[in-house]
């Protein structure tokens, strides 16, 4: 007979297998679940070392999968290394008067980076420039990151550090200039803005292994126990440095979350370099994953790609997009397919949405394949043509609720109220009988879980007024913790070993205060994660 090591017992087990939780116990035995079963006396492995763990009324269910992360981005952007109090700016004076008191309380950085400026903060103000920041910080190298991470706002020191010139070719984006063409200090896109990016990631092995360290106990203290990195990173020196750090950490035990690499798209269709990344970062905690892409960037710029003009900017249907030309993407998409990697492609609009999904078909048709599990991400609008075929291509919708509440109102004026009528179509997406992965795109939005589930079985703000021009769109609280578990595991084609309670997975479990199933919606932001564990090991726990 095999002894467990330890049972969680609760009178709300939820296995994300079935509609609602129920009173049961999940034995747990190394690193695996050994068995789930409805009560205690139903459980034959419970020996005389067992340790029983009885959370009462408690939530048990899986860990969390965030579907999409941009990790090493967001380790260093929740370190002290950076300033995150700008998010709460009301206007472009208020937020060089933040990042300026920053600077001053930091004599000693080398530079200073703040994270989370965004136009529609600001009432939809003009966008700033270099100006305003040279005045305030004229001796240092300034980088101030937008909250959706698609525009870089620095100053002339940071500008000159970064080598950005106005005339640099860039295959995408836009580097930003004065109608004299002096540089404005606004660097769009990554392919553009990747210079200042390896700046503002340039620190010493031994502080990159600190920031990672406080990175993942906040990541375990949120219940979350998958992640990935979604930056699209190139295949340089700094992106395999980056990488071993993270293996090293494994090799030496303080990997606490599942991560997942996604490399560049974008102008490559030989991708031996990833292959030779996928046979070094290939464990159950760091596996290099899939391919990432970009067709368009964010409506609040009105670079997100639309199929007819922008209500408020009829001369345009997006400025600069597709990112990439149709033709070489379509190239890099089918190369990837053909090496045998998923393809993951960030689209914010219909138009973007549409060309991805006849990239893909494409794909299929020339790999005669349709199992890659790619995915579309974000999907902030989306033509209802286009939604049942999300299904018939086996197409992963990647979506995150709170942004949701971020833009719903920019969306409003900027596609019209009748394309506004898909605007985060969850529900719509799941009645078309296709899968729904849910994430946070953190840094954008943190990684409290709670936040994110409230936003998509309720479409409301955190005050509760009203967000979505569609409340038909709200989930049940079964259909957004699988978005937020089993589904979001398929997404990285985990959903094998990881996202459901079960016998033989992985044994990666959390414990959530409150039965989120038995409360109102505005009790849900109130909840919170009172355990976590991966691999059958406690990796955080509430006091």
């Amino acid at each position: 007979m095999e002894f467990a090591d330890l049972v969680l017992k609760s009178t709300a087990v939820y296995d994300c297998v079935g509609k609602e939780p129920v009173p049961g116990c999940v034995a747990v035995k190394g690193r695996h679940i050994l068995a789930v079963a409805p009560g205690m006396d139903k459980l034959d492995c419970v020996g005389p070392d067992t340790k029983i763990m009885d959370y009462g009324d408690r939530l048990i269910l899986p860990g969390l999968v965030d579907a999409h992360v941009h990790y090493f981005m967001g380790g260093m952007f929740g370190s002290k290394y950076v300033c995150n109090d700008i998010v709460k700016s009301k206007s472009e004076a208020e937020c060089v008067a933040m990042i300026k008191k920053f600077a001053e309380d930091h004599p000693n950085l080398e530079r200073i980076i703040g994270l989370g400026w965004f136009p529609s903060y600001w009432d939809d103000a003009p966008l700033p420039n270099k100006r305003s920041i040279d005045a305030a910080i004229p001796d240092r190298p300034v980088y101030l990151i937008s909250a959706d991470i698609h525009t870089f706002w620095c100053n002339t020191k940071a500008l000159e550090e970064a080598g950005i010139r106005a005339d640099m070719p860039v295959r995408s984006g836009k580097i930003g200039t004065f109608e004299d063409g002096e540089l404005d200090g606004l660097l769009y896109e990554p392919e553009a803005y990747q210079p200042a990016m390896n700046k503002v990631m340039e620190l010493p092995v031994d502080k990159m292994k600190e920031v990672h360290k406080e990175f993942l106990q906040h990541i375990a203290a949120c219940g979350i126990t998958t992640i990935s990195e979604m930056t699209a990173n190139d295949y340089t020196p700094t992106t395999i440095r980056n990488f071993r750090i993270i293996k090293e950490m494994e090799q030496d035990g303080e990997l606490t979350a599942r991560l997942h690499l996604y490399t560049k798209l974008a102008g490559y269709t030989d991708f031996s370099q990833a292959l030779a990344y996928k046979e070094e970062f290939n464990s159950e905690k760091l596996r290099m994953q899939g391919i990432k892409g970009f067709i368009d960037g964010v409506a609040s710029t009105f670079t997100a790609l639309t199929l007819e003009p922008y209500s408020d900017r009829p001369d345009t249907c997006g400025i600069g997009v597709p990112l990439t030309p149709k033709e070489s993407m379509q190239a890099s998409i089918t190369a990837a397919n053909a090496a045998g990697f998923q393809v993951r492609i960030h689209c914010i609009a219909d138009g973007a949405v549409r060309m991805a999904l006849d990239m893909y078909e494409e794909s299929q048709r020339v790999n005669g394949r349709s199992d890659y599990k790619n995915a579309v991400e974000h999907i902030e609008s989306i033509n209802p043509e286009d939604i049942p075929r999300f299904r018939q291509l086996n197409v992963i919708p990647s979506m995150q609720p709170m942004h949701l509440l971020l833009d719903a109102d920019e969306q409003v004026s900027r596609m019209g109220p009748d394309r506004v009528k898909y605007e985060w179509a969850f529900k719509s997406l799941l009645d078309a009988g296709g899968k729904l992965a849910f994430g946070t795109d953190y840094p954008v939005v943190d990684f409290d879980p709670f936040p994110t589930i409230y936003a998509a079985v309720t479409r409301n703000n955190l005050d509760g007024r009203p967000a979505s021009q569609n409340p038909r769109e709200c989930l049940t609280m079964e259909q957004t913790l699988k978005a937020y578990t089993i589904d979001a595991a398929s997404t990285y084609d985990r959903e094998h070993d990881l996202g459901t309670l079960e016998p033989g997975k992985l044994a990666d479990i959390i414990v959530m205060d409150k039965n989120l199933f038995a409360i109102p919606a505005e009790e849900i932001l109130k909840a919170s994660v009172v355990m976590t564990m991966l691999d059958g090991e406690i990796i955080f726990q509430k006091s």
